[in-house]
């Protein structure tokens, strides 16, 4: 647990054949690449997941705790999204699929 605490996000990254066609492999070390350059390395988590359900529009990434959805993540978006999303919080809108939004929870 104590690796967590750092933690300051969760980046996963779909790896799905058809995100790999698209350039996902490419994309994921532009990522590592970025944040061992930023002030960020070793507070991301990277995780790569087997499918994202976003066939087509990859490659996609999914950012939390703000769950915003990426697509069509190159290298370049890539670097922004450390420099803009994680570093500073503000998303890379060109590339925003979806944004998550709170659950209204039912009062038990």
């Amino acid at each position: 647990m104590s690796k967590l605490k750092k933690v300051s996000a969760h980046v996963l990254v779909c790896q799905h054949k058809t995100c790999r066609k698209q350039g996902a492999k490419a994309s994921s070390r532009a990522l590592k690449q970025a944040l061992k350059e930023s002030t960020l390395a070793g507070h991301v988590m990277i995780t790569k997941v087997k499918c994202l359900d976003q066939c087509g529009r990859g490659p996609v990434w999914a950012v939390y705790p703000d769950g915003v959805w990426y697509g069509g993540v190159d290298e370049e978006s890539a670097r922004r999204i450390v420099t803009e999303h994680l570093e500073k919080g503000r998303a890379v809108e060109e590339r925003v699929l979806h944004e998550m939004q709170p659950c209204e929870r039912e009062e038990r």
